[in-house]
């Protein structure tokens, strides 16, 4: 119990004023998305949704999220998935069967935030062995919170059988808890169990898809967009 009690003492989509630049970038991105082009509708969504060069508009950022959906972008659909999932209250009722159906389009895509989400969405169903999966997924990317939930399950067999030393390598790699907190649970595991946990701590490197890594560069993204679309 006190190693499960020591990896739970371990535990901002940016919003900006409007400038000029970011004005122009607005309409430059709502003029391609109106074209049809996907990537283009997700980021006149994301524009609105958090009032970087226009308004702050979360009904026009669920169309076009919804535009965005059917013209087959995967951060489009992982958006809409957050609005269902309780982030549209006043634009669109919770639904969670909704928000596991547009987040798990945008999981499969590869993005890491989404394959979190969808695991937490599992869990709260009570599988825990599909929310495993998707955890794992989301900690070979790197994502901190997957791996704090992949050390969770590992310390509680939850999903999985029991098992100390992942649950301690995992823990560490999140870097979401004091150096103390790392230092007291490694104390509580073997020799034999530690050296396998920092073995797999050694030879371990987070492995960012090119969809995470979009996701995460933002506004830069949408910058680069308009850049390669006038080429």
């Amino acid at each position: 119990m006190k190693f499960i009690a020591l990896a739970f003492a371990g535990i901002l989509v940016f919003s900006a004023p409007a400038h000029a630049s970011d004005a122009d970038t607005f309409k430059a991105m709502v003029a391609l998305a109106n074209t049809g082009h996907a990537e283009a509708q997700y980021h006149v969504g994301m524009m609105h949704n958090n009032g970087i060069g226009t308004e702050q508009d979360p009904k026009q950022a669920f169309a076009w999220f919804q535009k965005a959906t059917a013209s087959n972008d995967p951060l489009g659909a992982y958006k809409l998935g957050c609005y269902y999932d309780g982030q549209g209250a006043g634009v669109v009722a919770s639904d969670s069967g909704e928000a596991l159906k547009y987040k798990l389009v945008a999981a499969r895509a590869g993005y890491a935030l989404a394959q979190h989400d969808v695991a937490n969405l599992y869990d709260r169903q009570g599988n825990p062995e599909e929310a495993l999966k998707w955890w794992k997924m989301a900690g070979d990317q790197g994502y901190p919170r997957a791996l704090y939930s992949l050390s969770m399950s590992y310390s509680a067999g939850k999903g999985t059988p029991r098992d100390l030393s992942m649950s301690y390598a995992y823990f560490k790699l999140s870097k979401l808890a004091p150096a103390k907190n790392v230092n007291e649970m490694a104390s509580m595991l073997s020799r034999p169990e530690l050296e396998k946990a920092e073995k797999l701590v050694a030879g371990w490197s987070a492995q960012p898809t090119a969809l995470t890594l979009k996701a995460k560069s933002g506004l830069g993204a949408a910058e680069e967009l308009l850049k390669t679309a006038r080429k």
